[in-house]
């Protein structure tokens, strides 16, 4: 039958149709042609056609269904082999069960089952763990390039490899000022001692991984050359050691204590500064390769600040290709964020201090010493400032260079420096001349300050003039204000007035402003 032409069903539906139109119509006439108003006969034929036209569509709605239902039956028994002439859902699905269980069998007798669902398996969890390690570097990294400071960047990458990539064994080796690798006493296994391993040590395996700067997989501690350092601190287990390579933002040439012009990479953009060479053992002097190893070590521009030891433990994931690949991603990463905040804290230092004498700048004299006041009328405490003015020091240029001139601003300034307290602010405030600010100090203790200044800037020798010694001296004007009371621009005017007066009445002499 199919679909080709109109079945009894259709064609009942279809001749039911055009007997309630046909109906429909004649009460139309029947109510048309009967007593009442014209309106009321009007509206009473008008609701006849329209019932007729409703039942109509009705019924070929309904003709359309069936016959898309004889269409679905058809296609079903054709799919579907020994089926019932009238085939039902709960038939079909038995059908396909069926079907799928015949499958399964087939699949089974092969032996391709249980490998594939294996496989399929491993390949979920490797792809979720990729996925984890991803969504981990992302958080990670954000985090690190957040951090401003270096140890809060490292911080990061800690945790990260730990909490988030699964080593909750993993510690950190920081090299410090004195060009030696410290962990910290939480890091060495057994024991809550700190490990220190100088940089230098050929002997020890993390100090050549650190001085290698290429990451290196431990399986066994006994497979290396290694010392009682390494032992407390890797362990028997498997370890991974990357060390945190800086790219390198600066020549050795801008580095504030790097002065050595033996140095190959002094004046070479991004250096690696490593003493060339090879193994000590092989070196012509040991002794003196052993010093240079210890400067190398011990300069601001060494590129590894630090290593990572990434240790197997209980509950953590294994050591293998994807996790350190991971691990050395990361690392990457923290290389980037420390040469970010490098160069922040180079930019933030640079904004508050004078670039000749490293002393603070004009700019942040003026912060400072706001903020000081500021606490002294919080606290009723009293702040001193000194204004100092070196004296005939246009001469001295003028004589000697302004080459000589730099030499001697920095000498003063370090003079300045080792007699004032640590809680004391000392600032270049322009020329020739300095200002320090003395918190919580009374009119009495910064006079003393003042003498002992003025003595040791008189007595120092600036130059060596054949046989006869250079010096200069200092003119010193003092204010205080009791609580603060004064605002900062009044203080640096008495101060300034006091050393102008000072400067006038002789030279090299401390002159107290008096309150105003």
């Amino acid at each position: 039958m199919g679909n080709r032409g109109f079945g009894r069903d259709e064609k009942s539906l279809l001749w039911g149709g055009v007997v309630l139109l046909a109906a429909s119509a004649g009460m139309g006439v029947v109510a048309a042609s009967g007593t009442g108003s014209v309106a009321l006969r009007l509206a009473v034929a008008l609701f006849g056609a329209g019932t007729g036209v409703l039942l109509l569509l009705l019924r070929s709605h309904l003709l359309v269904t069936v016959r898309a239902a004889r269409m679905l039956s058809d296609s079903v028994k054709a799919h579907v082999e020994g089926s019932p002439e009238t085939i039902s859902l709960q038939a079909a699905a038995m059908a396909a069960s069926e079907l799928l269980h015949r499958h399964r069998e087939e699949r089974v007798g092969s032996g391709s089952e249980a490998v594939s669902v294996d496989s399929l398996r491993e390949e979920i969890r490797i792809a979720t763990e990729a996925h984890q390690d991803l969504l981990t570097h992302h958080r990670v990294t954000k985090r690190m390039l957040q951090s401003l400071r270096h140890d809060e960047v490292l911080d990061a990458l800690v945790l990260g490899i730990r909490n988030g990539l699964g080593f909750p064994g993993t510690i950190l080796g920081i090299r410090d000022p004195g060009g030696n690798l410290f962990f910290r006493g939480d890091s060495a296994r057994g024991g809550g001692e700190q490990v220190s391993i100088p940089c230098w040590d050929e002997d020890s395996l993390l100090a050549r991984t650190l001085w290698s700067g290429t990451p290196l997989l431990v399986s066994s501690l006994g497979e290396h050359r290694h010392t009682d350092q390494d032992r407390r601190v890797l362990g028997e287990g498997s370890s991974l050691l990357v060390p945190v390579f800086r790219k390198g933002i600066r020549k050795s040439s801008e580095g504030k204590s790097f002065n050595s012009l033996q140095c190959s990479a002094y004046l070479v953009e991004k250096p690696r500064c490593w003493i060339e060479g090879g193994p000590r053992q092989a070196a012509r002097d040991p002794e003196a390769l052993d010093n240079q190893r210890r400067q190398c070590a011990r300069c601001e521009m060494f590129a590894v600040p630090a290593i990572v030891v990434a240790r197997e433990s209980n509950g953590s994931r294994p050591i293998g290709l994807e996790a350190t690949a991971s691990i050395v991603s990361l690392v990457d990463e923290a290389a980037l964020a420390l040469d970010i905040a490098e160069l922040y804290e180079t930019t933030r230092i640079m904004s508050v201090t004078d670039g000749l004498t490293g002393l603070t700048n004009h700019r942040e004299f003026y912060a400072a010493l706001r903020r000081e006041l500021e606490r002294a009328r919080r606290y009723s405490h009293a702040v001193s400032l000194l204004m100092i003015d070196v004296d005939d020091f246009k001469r001295f240029n003028d004589l000697h260079g302004h080459m000589a001139g730099d030499r001697a601003l920095r000498t003063i300034a370090g003079l300045l420096i080792q007699c004032v307290r640590a809680t004391d602010i000392v600032a270049r405030y322009g020329g020739e001349e300095f200002g320090i600010i003395l918190p919580e100090s009374s009119p009495v203790g910064a006079q003393m300050l003042a003498e002992r200044i003025k003595t040791e800037v008189a007595s120092h020798v600036f130059l060596q003039n054949g046989r006869e010694a250079v010096h200069l001296t200092v003119s010193i004007g003092i204010y205080t204000s009791d609580a603060g009371a004064a605002s900062e621009d009044l203080m640096v005017g008495y101060a300034d007035e006091a050393a102008f007066l000072a400067k006038h009445s002789g030279k090299n002499r401390v002159v107290v402003k008096a309150h105003a």
